[in-house]
């Protein structure tokens, strides 16, 4: 069950930089990091996920990648821009 957590979290969190947030519409990068916090907090208020320490690392870990690589789209769509601008 931990290896499909793990490649499914890179699989969005790629997903995240290079197709949700890597282009003109940038709320569209918002989605992901905001449905992992709404998925989070639900997991761990229905009791499906412990209140513990690690668990409560590991999620803002994974909710504060998800911002970065949010970023990271926006950085890579706005540096697409000015290449086209400057060719």
């Amino acid at each position: 069950m931990g290896i499909i957590f793990v490649i499914g979290s890179i699989a969005s969190l790629i997903l995240e930089k290079y197709v949700l947030a890597n282009n003109s519409h940038a709320w569209l990068g918002i989605i992901e990091p905001l449905l992992s916090i709404f998925f989070i907090i639900g997991l761990m208020v229905t009791k499906h996920t412990a209140f513990t320490v690690f668990n409560i690392i590991l999620a803002i870990i994974y909710v504060s990648l998800s911002f970065i690589f949010w970023g990271q789209g926006n950085d890579l769509y706005h540096q697409r821009v000015i290449n086209k601008y400057y060719e």
